[in-house]
């Protein structure tokens, strides 16, 4: 990112408000603010949008993490493309700026905000509904001993401790499962593939425990649950993310 100079740059990032919408200044208005999605990757997110029609000295992109929310200037560039590494997804929108004067008025909102799918909750048990699979639309739960059902992950005991595993952890007893990865969810970015956080196998804690998912097809996702005893033969299942981006790795702060 190419900065205006060092000053500018300080009081830039000082900024925030909690909405982008009131009028700023006379520039005209930057169009077709957009998440270059074939570009993002991991943390990395891509917006770009449509140089406006005057000589300005650059412009400002704006990001939230919910919309409304609390918006924040991240970066003031001279070109119509910019990256942001991100500690979650949000929202972005754009101004340009020429001197003190910007655009009158915000550009249109783009987000890279995962799928919040799961708003019933649902309880796994071991000898029965014990697989669930995760789609952009939906998340889906099923027996994980039905050839027909691929799942992504499923429970089962070890030792009379509920464990949840990859999809395809134990294909001769729980057929047609995929190759996914689970990791521990600290924060809301997942880990980059292959790093040893990823594993085959996790046991629930009681209380919540919450999950990101490498799915077998690039995508990722996210899973909340809950047990309320270690010596439970099932698991609720709370929430469930998705995120859309092939390879991005955010997710959402809060669920809107």
């Amino acid at each position: 990112m190419k900065y205006m100079m060092i000053l500018s740059a300080l009081v830039l990032f000082a900024a925030c408000s909690d909405s982008p919408e009131s009028p700023s200044g006379t520039l005209p208005i930057v169009q077709n603010c957009r998440i270059m999605e074939d570009e993002c990757k991991g943390d990395t997110v891509v917006v770009a949008w449509d140089a406006v029609a005057v000589e300005v000295d650059g412009y400002r992109l704006w990001f939230a993490d919910t919309d409304p929310g609390v918006w924040d200037t991240i970066a003031q560039v001279d070109s119509t493309v910019t990256t942001h590494v991100a500690v979650n997804a949000g929202y972005y929108c754009v101004e340009a700026v020429k001197g003190t004067d910007a655009s009158e008025a915000y550009s249109n909102k783009v987000d890279n905000k995962a799928f919040c799918l799961q708003t019933i909750q649902d309880t796994l048990t071991v000898d029965g509904v014990n697989g669930f699979r995760f789609e952009p639309d939906q998340t889906t739960t099923g027996s994980a001993a039905d050839s027909g059902f691929a799942q992504d992950l499923y429970i089962a005991l070890i030792s009379d401790s509920v464990v949840i595993f990859r999809g395809d952890y134990n294909l001769a007893s729980f057929p047609g499962g995929s190759a996914s990865m689970i990791s521990v969810a600290d924060l809301f970015v997942a880990p980059t593939p292959g790093d040893a956080a990823w594993k085959d196998l996790v046991y629930p804690c009681i209380g919540i425990s919450r999950y990101f998912v490498q799915l077998e097809n690039g995508d990722y996702a996210y899973l909340s649950v809950t047990q309320d005893s270690l010596y439970e033969n099932s698991v609720v299942l709370q929430t469930t993310q998705y995120q859309g981006i092939t390879g991005l790795r955010l997710f959402n702060y809060l669920i809107f």
